[in-house]
C-alpha cells in the first residue's frame, strides 16, 4: 500500500467538560487542530473526500478526514475552532435528538453550518442500531433521517454514519441502494485513498477524553501498534456490544 494514499478520519462527539470518554474539552480540541495545522495536515470532511474520489486527484501527503457525530449542541463550538485553523468537517445529525431533546442543535443550528461551508450527514432518526433492526425498520431509519435533512437543506444527503458503530453488510448495502456515496463506520484503522471506489465506507476513529496527545498523533500518523490495539479492544467488546443492543430491541 502506498503509504501516501493512507489517511486517519477522527470522529468527535461533545465539545466540553462531560465525564463520558466520548466528551472531549475545548482545550483537547484547540491541541489536535494546532497539531494538525503545525504538522500541515490538510483537515477535510467527507464532501471534500467525494471529490477527491470522483475526480481522482489523490490526497495530500498529510491529510485527516474530520467528523462530528450525534449534533450535541457543542458542535456550534466545534466548528468555530475547525474554521479558525482552516479545517472542514462533516456533521452527521441524529434526527429526533435535534427535533425533541435539549441540549442538541436545532434546524437554524444546521442550516448555519451548512452556509458555513461544513457537509452534513445523517446518523440515523432515532439512534438505534441498525444491525438489529428489521430491513423495513432499517430502511425506515436510512430514509426517514435523510428526508427531514434534505428538506432542511434543500439539498441531497450523501452522507450517513452508522450510530453506535453498529454496521454490516446489510446496513451498508440499504445505505448505498438509498442514495448514500459515503458510509462512515467506527472500524478503527486507517483509509487507503487508492482503494477506495464509490460509493465507499470510510474508517473512523472515535477521539476519546483519556487520548494523550501522543496518542492522537500516532493516530494521524497511521502507527500500526495503535490500531493493532484498537482493532483487539474492539474484538473483545464485540460479542458484548452485540447482545447488549439486542437486549436493548427485545425489551422495547
Amino acid at each position: 500500500m502506498n503509504a501516501a494514499s493512507r489517511f486517519a478520519c477522527l470522529t468527535y462527539h461533545t465539545i466540553g467538560e462531560a465525564k463520558s470518554q466520548y466528551a472531549v474539552s475545548e482545550r483537547q480540541l484547540r491541541c489536535h487542530l494546532a497539531l494538525l495545522k503545525a504538522e500541515a495536515y490538510a483537515g477535510e470532511g467527507f464532501e471534500e473526500l467525494e471529490t477527491r474520489l470522483q475526480s481522482g486527484q489523490g490526497v495530500p501527503h498529510r491529510y485527516v478526514v474530520l467528523t462530528c457525530d450525534d449534533g450535541h449542541e457543542s458542535a456550534m463550538r466545534a466548528a468555530d475552532l475547525l474554521e479558525r485553523y482552516g479545517f472542514r468537517a462533516t456533521f452527521f445529525v441524529t434526527r429526533d435528538r435535534c427535533l425533541r431533546r435539549s441540549g442538541f442543535v436545532r434546524g437554524t443550528d444546521i442550516q448555519e453550518l451548512r452556509r458555513r461551508g461544513f457537509s452534513l450527514g445523517t446518523h440515523g432518526t432515532t439512534h438505534r442500531p441498525l444491525t438489529f433492526l428489521t430491513k423495513e425498520r432499517c430502511i425506515a431509519e436510512i430514509e426517514e433521517s435523510r428526508e427531514w435533512l434534505e428538506d432542511l437543506l434543500g439539498e441531497q444527503v450523501r452522507y450517513i454514519a452508522a450510530p453506535g458503530g453498529f454496521i454490516d453488510d446489510r446496513v451498508t448495502q440499504l445505505a448505498q441502494q438509498h442514495g448514500y456515496v459515503l458510509t462512515g463506520t467506527c472500524t478503527e484503522w486507517m483509509n487507503s485513498f487508492e482503494s477506495m471506489n464509490l460509493p465507499a465506507e470510510v474508517n473512523r476513529v472515535n477521539v476519546r477524553q483519556q487520548f494523550s496527545n501522543e496518542a492522537f498523533r500516532r493516530i494521524i500518523q497511521g502507527q500500526l501498534s495503535f490500531y493493532v490495539r484498537r482493532r483487539i479492544r474492539a474484538a473483545s467488546l464485540w460479542m458484548p456490544k452485540q447482545v447488549s443492543a439486542w437486549l436493548r430491541r427485545v425489551s422495547k
